[in-house]
């Protein structure tokens, strides 16, 4: 799901992955940050969760957009294509009866004005052929006089629950405006879209959505709360303890790959200082040599 604010976007992913035979797991992130120099992505997905070597489409994209420092809608197009090749041989084996599918949901930032985007791939029944679609999606009745998306956007099995009873639907709105309207906190309205996500997974009857979920989101960076966001994991409406960092690229840049190179260097020196002792030099050949080996390529081979 995406709620697409006039100064905040979000999006709302549940964290299972579903296998053939066996169990199925709730860790799965679902979810990538994209920051190029004309705006703001986030991206999530329904569908397959990942690969029979285990690589989440997550980190996939992550790997097509790294070292691409592209506008936000020729990223876009880039995945898109990508997603298009090395999707359907992955796709034909995933569980459940029908047609598989694979639907990205983009809520995004271009400039100061919201865009919705989704990138889908819908196999036949007999999964000997499949539809793809990219699309831009706008209001169009009635006209405004800039285009805008609709405020919300649903995906994967989740959405044919939701649609079924929209009680939920003016309260998510309500509060969004007040968020938008800096009268509440994130932090409230993470913990709403928290428990859309929990309501799901105790309705739905083929437990393809899990009680595990993310909650992220960003705001206009000239708009009422100057930037930023962040992101949440829930387990049912709790607040997970820690939340781990999410695949973002900015500007070509993996920051997460990045992140994960210097954290550990950063916790021995804060280690070192809470335990009274004189704080550790950065070793910077180290480190220079981590980075060094750090790929910066794109990689579109989907494993």
């Amino acid at each position: 799901m995406t709620v697409n604010g006039r100064e905040s976007i979000w999006l709302l992913t549940d964290r299972r992955l579903s296998f053939k035979t066996r169990a199925p797991k709730d860790d799965a992130r679902k979810v990538m940050f994209l920051e190029t120099t004309d705006g703001v992505a986030i991206l999530g997905y329904a569908g397959l969760g990942a690969t029979a070597l285990g690589t989440e489409p997550a980190d996939w994209m992550s790997a097509v957009l790294r070292g691409r420092n592209l506008p936000q809608e020729q990223s876009l197009d880039v995945l898109a294509e990508a997603m298009k090749k090395q999707f359907p041989q992955h796709m034909v084996g995933m569980p459940g009866d029908g047609g598989p599918a694979h639907n990205v949901i983009v809520t995004a930032f271009l400039g100061n004005e919201t865009r919705l985007y989704t990138i889908d791939l819908v196999f036949a029944p007999d999964r000997k052929s499949y539809h793809f679609r990219y699309t831009r999606h706008v209001i169009d009745k009635p006209t405004p006089a800039t285009p805008r998306p609709p405020r919300l956007g649903l995906g994967g099995t989740g959405a044919l629950y939701l649609i079924q009873d929209k009680k939920w639907k003016r309260p998510l709105l309500r509060l969004v405006r007040a968020y938008d309207r800096g009268q509440v906190s994130s932090c409230a309205m993470a913990d709403h879209l928290a428990s859309l996500n929990s309501e799901v997974h105790l309705g739905i009857s083929d437990k393809s959505v899990g009680p595990r979920c993310t909650v992220a989101w960003r705001n206009r960076k000239e708009g009422v709360h100057k930037g930023g966001g962040g992101h949440r994991f829930y387990t049912g409406t709790t607040r997970d303890a820690n939340s781990l960092p999410l695949p973002t690229i900015a500007n070509g840049m993996d920051v997460s790959a990045l992140a994960g190179v210097m954290m550990p260097h950063m916790s021995k020196m804060m280690e070192a200082m809470q335990a009274g002792d004189p704080p550790k030099e950065l070793d910077k050949d180290e480190l220079n040599a981590e980075l060094a080996r750090l790929p910066d390529k794109p990689d579109e081979n989907l494993r």
